[in-house]
């Protein structure tokens, strides 16, 4: 398969993936359907237009390519309606077997993006800059979660929870040790997967980078 065939197919699976799970967290924070909708759009194409302004692309590929601004949209007000048309969605059962999908579907969009954000930065010349390579698409991976968790007014998920930045990070590698050696198809593939199998390996395995607990200040004053 060409590359641009993949290229083509992993965008599609990022666009639909990440607008789930932007419009999943936009129902679980009780938002309305604007609101909502609007989740789902930035975590799809909020990554892409950090890339994008990286790389000096203006305007961003998501105001000049609308088909995929266009899907998330559609794909947004379509978790909404599902969840909508069962009232008391978010005490619902329904709600709480979906939610464990959303580990899936954020991690497909986080492969998929983080390897579409690299690939674009070496098809536009920059194949031997491996640090802008890698810096573009780690942004494109994790830069529309991050916009999304601050709209939604909670700490972004990739600085507090589990293996998630590094997964993109690890996948990255993967494909700069292969892009030169097995051609982009294969690094595509191969990168994609990488991200993939360590998400999805670090959340069943509940893997965290360390970090300091603090004692909230209130709660170590009722305890003296």
């Amino acid at each position: 398969m060409h590359y641009e065939s993949i290229q083509f197919i992993l965008e599609f699976i990022g666009t639909i993936a990440f607008a789930i799970s932007g419009a999943l967290l936009g129902v679980r924070r009780s938002m309305d359907i604007f609101g909502t909708m609007v989740l789902g759009l930035v975590t799809a194409v909020g990554g892409g237009m950090i890339r994008d302004l990286t790389l000096g692309i203006t305007p961003p590929a998501a105001f000049t390519d609308s088909i995929w601004t266009l899907i998330a949209v559609v794909v947004s007000l379509l978790v909404f309606l599902s969840f909508y048309r069962r009232g008391n969605h978010l005490n619902s059962r329904f709600l709480i077997t979906f939610e464990k999908y959303l580990v899936f579907f954020d991690a497909l969009g986080l492969a998929a993006f983080t390897i579409v954000g690299m690939n674009t930065a070496a098809g536009i010349g920059y194949v031997n800059q491996h640090f802008l390579i890698l810096f573009c698409g780690m942004a494109t991976g994790i830069g529309g979660g991050i916009i999304r968790d601050l709209l939604a007014g909670i700490v972004p998920f990739v600085f507090i929870r589990q293996i998630y930045a590094v997964a993109s990070f690890a996948g990255g590698v993967l494909y700069l040790l292969t892009y030169q050696s097995l051609g982009p198809s294969v690094a595509m593939i191969l990168g994609f997967s990488g991200v993939l199998v360590v998400r999805l390996i670090s959340y069943l395995k509940n893997w965290n980078l360390p970090r300091v607990i603090v004692e909230d200040i209130e709660e170590g004053r009722r305890g003296q």
